[in-house]
């Protein structure tokens, strides 16, 4: 660690556009353009498109509750969702008025929201699915567009969108919103992991049947060896190569005003990965020590030694949780993991993506195979296994 250089000195802030001070273009997230501040994961991707509602002061939003994950995942591959009677008419009401209408979908028993389609026919009754005796039938059919398929969790869209009402099994399992909050879940929705509730087919192999349980990336294999992380999500905080050394010299790590509501579940203890936009290198592996707070120190990143506000301003402090080589963006294995997030890296991860970063790292410098072994010995009642140290000289692994 060394003291970030002073304005002036070579490696310092300023300099040109390609390698200048940050510029809040990285984070591919503005406010002030919505199409960006909407993009998507991998272009075509059934859950990374951009937002289709450019003008939701004239669209309509509802949420709906799913019994479980595999309704959702098969709804993403046969593009159709059931509602009741009395939800079906206030929908169709708003797609006959030429409204568009985005339906987000909460879990029973989740605390995420996971995700996000729009509504593209009138919700018709489907005989079939009346069924007797039942009360309420969700018997009323409509097409949709997925548009997204994310983890946010409901804590960061409450603080979006204060106004958020969740349906529940005790009062209603659709609930309608306000444009203003719909755009508010809208924008941090945009904002969160994507993950994928089902993967594609390529015909290589057969599809999977409809009893199948549908898997997303969210776990290693159960005989696999995981760098240890603390549960919950991570996050990827962006620099170029003149404001690494401000962001390592003061232990600050810095995003756009705009992403705090997504920057607000981290808390200390939570893996932190810092992206070179400029050389494009992933580094790690760092440990939040606080929670995201605005303007820890208001001069950071800032060419006015007066500033009272950081051109970054949601920050927090770092340490180093182990030190590594960094990886590379064009790895195979980096863009696996973060496949959901092309077009831009930094932005919040999942608890699975966290853990797999890390552990892609942790092995490239040596310190999965000295955790290994520390574990083995330890299981074998060697008193005199040594403890792993928290962080270790960079060293790349020969290649075998």
């Amino acid at each position: 660690m060394k003291k970030f250089p002073k304005k002036g000195e070579a490696g310092g802030p300023g300099g040109d556009e390609e390698g200048g001070e940050l510029t809040d273009n990285m984070f591919g997230n503005q406010e002030s353009t919505t199409v960006d501040y909407y993009r998507g994961g991998s272009v075509g991707a059934e859950d990374g498109k951009p937002t289709p509602i450019l003008e939701p002061e004239n669209a309509s939003f509802f949420i709906c509750r799913a019994a479980t994950q595999k309704d959702l995942a098969f709804s993403t591959a046969r593009k159709e969702w059931y509602v009741q009677r009395k939800h079906a008419e206030k929908m169709n009401s708003a797609f006959h008025g030429g409204k568009q209408v985005m339906v987000f979908f909460h879990v029973s028993d989740s605390d995420h929201i996971q995700g996000a389609a729009l509504m593209i026919s009138m919700a018709t009754y489907q005989e079939t699915m009346d069924l007797e005796g039942e009360r309420d039938s969700f018997c009323y059919r409509f097409k949709c567009e997925w548009y997204r398929t994310t983890e946010l969790p409901v804590s960061t869209a409450i603080k979006a969108a204060p106004n958020l009402l969740l349906p529940t099994a005790q009062t209603q399992l659709c609930e309608d919103m306000t444009c203003q909050t719909g755009e508010a879940v809208m924008k941090a929705l945009w904002n969160s992991p994507i993950v994928t509730l089902y993967e594609s087919c390529t015909g290589e192999k057969e599809p999977p049947k409809d009893e199948e349980v549908l898997i997303d990336f969210r776990c290693p294999p159960s005989n696999e060896t995981s760098w240890p992380v603390m549960p919950g999500p991570g996050f990827i905080f962006g620099c170029n190569s003149e404001t690494m050394d401000e962001c390592l010299g003061r232990g600050i790590f810095g995003l756009p005003a705009h992403m705090r509501h997504v920057a607000s579940e981290i808390k200390p203890g939570s893996s932190i990965f810092l992206f070179n936009v400029t050389d494009r290198l992933l580094f790690g592996i760092f440990e939040a020590v606080t929670p995201a707070t605005m303007n820890i120190d208001p001069r950071a990143f800032s060419k006015n030694p007066k500033a009272t506000s950081s051109p970054f301003p949601v920050q927090i402090r770092v340490r180093i949780s182990l030190e590594c080589p960094p990886l590379e963006d064009t790895d195979p294995l980096v863009n696996d993991i973060l496949r959901t997030r092309v077009g831009g890296r930094i932005g919040p991860l999942t608890n699975a993506q966290t853990e797999a970063l890390a552990t892609l790292l942790a092995v490239q410098c040596g310190a999965m195979e000295f955790m290994n072994q520390h574990s083995s010995a330890a299981k074998k009642g060697h008193g005199n296994a040594l403890t792993p140290p928290i962080a270790m000289p960079p060293k790349k692994q020969r290649k075998q």
